[in-house]
């Protein structure tokens, strides 16, 4: 979706259009169980079996987004690692109380 398409929604639809993927929400929990990780412990640690491809595009989004961080080290081969950036620390603790909200009603 592009920039000009998601200012023209309103706060409710641009948040589940940003975090409505289970995938997005998913990698979320894992960089905030495990902390740093590398883009292979991404793939085996986000429950579900997500594709390469598919974990690519949501860092990615979430990057773009401010909510996490992209640190390259230059090796041979070069080393990247994902972290989860401050400002998701303000999402965190709400989406913690979404999930207990499901466990509690679904």
């Amino acid at each position: 979706m592009k920039k000009t398409d998601r200012e023209s929604l309103s706060p409710a639809c641009a948040l589940v259009v940003q975090l409505g993927s289970r995938w997005t929400l998913l990698t979320l929990f894992a960089l905030r169980d495990r902390g740093t990780m590398r883009f292979s412990e991404l793939v085996r640690e986000v429950p579900g079996g997500i594709s390469e491809r598919m974990l690519a595009s949501v860092l990615r989004d979430l990057e773009r987004m401010g909510l996490v961080e992209r640190r390259v080290y230059p090796e041979v081969p070069p080393r990247v690692e994902y972290a989860l950036a401050e400002k998701s620390a303000t999402l965190l603790p709400l989406l913690d109380e979404l999930l207990e909200w499901a466990r509690r009603n679904c």
